[in-house]
């Protein structure tokens, strides 16, 4: 066996020293990822706790109020002269209920990976006015005005549920927050061979601070005890994963007191548009745009 020197004994210690140190920087920057870890799966716990507590009453409420309405109709209790108003109510909260549970099965898609465009010829117009038909009840409630711009014969090659589920979650929320009596701004048009769509409200703004929080799933700003609005925190989160799911880009504009301003851009798909969509009948056409 070979008898090291004391130079030689030195440096072999101190190599291994250098690989003991090593190992130990990385054991515990490996510890310092599993706490962050941990961390973040019990707030991702929390939050999911949350919104199963919150979502159990988004659910609940305007089904009983749904049912419970429409038994005053079933057994003539209701004055006849309320009927209109009743069976707008009814019509609000199915609305609600509806629109809640399309965005909990567009989460679920999400999560599972099974959401993939379905790109069609797509008549934006067509789309624009018909989200704002389904929110005109909410619109008329809080006296609210329209500034809607939209090109006219807008046809872009999108995915046609995609995009009103994105435009529904924009209103929606634009409706929400904006106060009585203001204006909401709707344009839609081509710029640079892209769809963009812009929504703008005057409501009471997000901080710059939380304006990346706001695009996490189950998380709201307006939570606990103190909540005033309706909502579960899927929204905006479902926005953003569809925005980028259909290639676009998505950017909010706002601060405190001076409101929303959503801007998105969406791309033409370089994939061949099909003749034929899964989205109903109202979106395809005989002649495509050119882009």
């Amino acid at each position: 066996m070979k008898r090291l020197s004391d130079e030689e004994l030195i440096e072999d210690l101190r190599e291994r020293f250098a690989f003991n140190q090593t190992a130990l920087n990385d054991l515990r920057e490996m510890t310092r990822k599993l706490e962050e870890m941990n961390t973040r799966l019990q707030e991702s716990e929390a939050l999911k706790g949350h919104f199963l507590s919150n979502i159990r009453n988004e659910i609940n409420n305007p089904l009983t109020s749904i049912m419970g309405l429409a038994a005053q109709c079933m057994g003539g209790k209701a004055d006849p002269e309320r009927f209109p108003a009743v069976t707008r109510m009814i019509y609000e909260e199915a609305f609600h209920l509806d629109f809640q549970l399309q965005n909990i099965f567009m989460a679920a898609e999400l999560e599972a990976g099974e959401s993939e465009p379905a790109f069609a010829r797509v008549d934006v117009p067509t789309i624009v006015d018909r989200v704002l038909e389904a929110l005109e009840y909410q619109i008329g409630e809080k006296n609210l005005l329209l500034a809607v711009s939209v090109a006219k014969g807008l046809i872009f090659p999108t995915d046609a549920r995609m995009l009103r589920l994105v435009l529904i979650n924009l209103l929606a929320n634009a409706v929400e927050f904006s106060p009585e009596g203001e204006t909401i701004q709707v344009e839609a048009k081509i710029v640079d061979a892209a769809l963009q769509l812009v929504v703008t409200d005057k409501g009471a703004g997000i901080d710059p601070v939380d304006q990346e929080a706001v695009f996490d799933r189950f998380r709201q700003l307006d939570a606990g005890t103190t909540k005033t609005h309706r909502g579960h925190g899927l929204g905006l989160s479902i926005v953003k994963s569809l925005v980028e799911l259909l290639g676009g880009e998505l950017v909010l504009d706002s601060r405190l007191g001076g409101g929303c301003r959503f801007t998105l851009a969406l791309p033409a798909p370089k994939t061949v548009v099909q003749d034929v969509a899964q989205e109903g009948n109202l979106f395809f056409f005989d002649d495509a745009e050119q882009f």
